[in-house]
């Protein structure tokens, strides 16, 4: 039988991987890519766990599946109400973790909704998946809250591993894993922590025993959905917009009368600013009007004050017409989606460091932006804006810098979810030789309905 497994390591950094690689400490891995491929691709913004997954399950990007934070707020539905509203204030880091399924836009299929015969272990994603098909869950639940505490992910990963190799044996033609221990001691330490290290080993370990007992119709790919980057400093939005005065909305204390301003924070680098999120207003705040004195709770362009701290590196909102602003400390620039290019054009500044104006189709932006700062930067802006769940204001962190200080227990001593090289940039390891060329993770789903000669739906971002 034809069959595809996917294997995603949460949070593994591809300067890491290829330095493990290099220096003969993933053997297992090295005898899988000798034959084989071994690139760096591209993930999504925000780079973070969940919504990083959407593009290998459904070959969309966040914004298309309308998914575009692990937290964001649905302006359509929130009115201020305390109980009423909750479920218009989301977060995937509690027990709305399960309305992740439902919230993906109807209309995209999921790859277990497309290969019946799907079988996925520890998976936040689960929609279009059998019931039995959907392995250890609550092992999942159990060890995601045990390990949090304790900074001991290798558990999460050591049950991950036992149910791989029971799945050897049995009958299905897509499946999915992932190891949950790289990136919760990531979090704990840093990217090359002597526990980050040894839940990779033990990866490979694991990754050698399953391809002994598969067989050679099988393509087996090896990713991650995002690097990290240490942090040697938190800048709490929620607390820096109640400094000046704002009526702010933030998780965990979902209670703010009248709140200025809600503050979304993902990763703990990427973070969505909602303007007056109580009020009748649908539709997002037009750049402009994002820029002018109180539109957030607070005097002055907020835009303007965000850009003073060194935590911030880039902000982002939406022109009325669509198109998007961009702006650093350096100056501002816009991108604006045409039918087949994006064009990049620096107003007063060059917020992308690009070296000017630039008008390129998506596959392009790839090539001319994979090792610059910021890669892939400007699909993944015109994307976030896709999505009505976004915020009036986007914001990414700068590298060694987070949004989140004031409830993040334990500390996260390394984070991810910012548009930065080491946040952006992770390992794609195949089995199989793949394309010479520039891949963005959402491209591996249409490899995977290739070789199971399943039909790849139109219209997605994946190529």
């Amino acid at each position: 039988m034809t069959r595809a497994l996917l294997l995603l390591i949460d949070g593994l950094r591809a300067d890491v991987a290829e330095s493990e690689l290099a220096a003969g400490r993933l053997p297992h891995l090295q005898a899988l890519t000798t034959h084989g491929a071994r690139r760096r691709a591209a993930t999504v913004f925000p780079s973070t766990t969940s919504v990083a997954y959407l593009p290998f399950l459904t070959g969309c990007l966040p914004g298309r599946c309308n998914v575009p934070s692990i937290r964001w707020l649905d302006r359509t539905q929130y009115r201020g109400r305390w109980w009423q509203d909750r479920e218009a204030v989301r977060s995937y880091c509690g027990y709305q973790a399960g309305r992740l399924d439902t919230d993906i836009a109807p209309e995209i299929p999921t790859i277990f909704d497309l290969v019946p015969e799907s079988v996925a272990i520890f998976s936040m994603i689960t929609r279009g998946l059998r019931p039995d098909a959907d392995r250890i869950q609550g092992a999942r639940k159990f060890w995601g809250t045990v390990s949090h505490y304790t900074e001991n992910h290798q558990p999460g990963d050591d049950a991950v591993a036992r149910e791989l190799l029971r799945l050897t044996r049995t009958d299905w033609r897509f499946g999915f894993a992932q190891f949950p221990a790289v990136d919760g001691h990531t979090h704990a330490a840093h990217p090359t922590a002597p526990r980050v290290l040894a839940s990779l080993h033990q990866a490979d370990r694991t990754i050698g025993e399953v391809m002994r007992r598969l067989d050679d119709d099988t393509l087996l790919l090896v990713v991650s959905d995002h690097g990290a980057a240490p942090v040697t400093t938190h800048l709490d939005l929620a607390t820096w917009f109640r400094a000046r005065g704002a009526r702010t909305l933030a998780h965990p204390v979902l209670w703010t009368r009248d709140p200025q301003v809600a503050v979304m924070v993902a990763g703990n680098a990427q973070a969505a600013l909602y303007a007056a999120p109580g009020s009748t207003r649908t539709t997002r705040l037009p750049w402009p009007a994002a820029r002018l004195p109180g539109a957030f709770g607070i005097a002055g362009d907020v835009v303007g004050m965000l850009l003073e701290e060194p935590a911030v590196a880039l902000v982002a909102g939406e022109a009325a017409d669509g198109i998007v602003h961009v702006a650093s400390r350096g100056g501002e620039a816009t991108l604006h989606r045409r039918p087949s290019t994006i064009d990049y054009q620096p107003v007063t500044g060059d917020p992308l460091q690009l070296g000017g104006a630039r008008s390129l189709s998506p596959a392009e932006w790839l090539d001319a932006s994979l090792d610059t700062p910021f890669p892939d930067a400007a699909v993944n802006l015109i994307d976030q804006f896709r999505s009505a769940r976004t915020g009036d204001l986007v914001i990414a962190a700068s590298e060694g810098h987070d949004f989140r200080e004031a409830w993040e227990r334990p500390e996260h001593k390394s984070g991810h979810g910012s548009l930065i090289a080491a946040h952006m940039l992770t390992p794609l390891w195949s089995n199989r030789p793949l394309p010479d060329r520039a891949f963005r993770t959402v491209d591996v789903f249409p490899r995977l309905l290739e070789h199971l000669g399943v039909p790849v739906p139109e219209g997605i971002d994946g190529d």
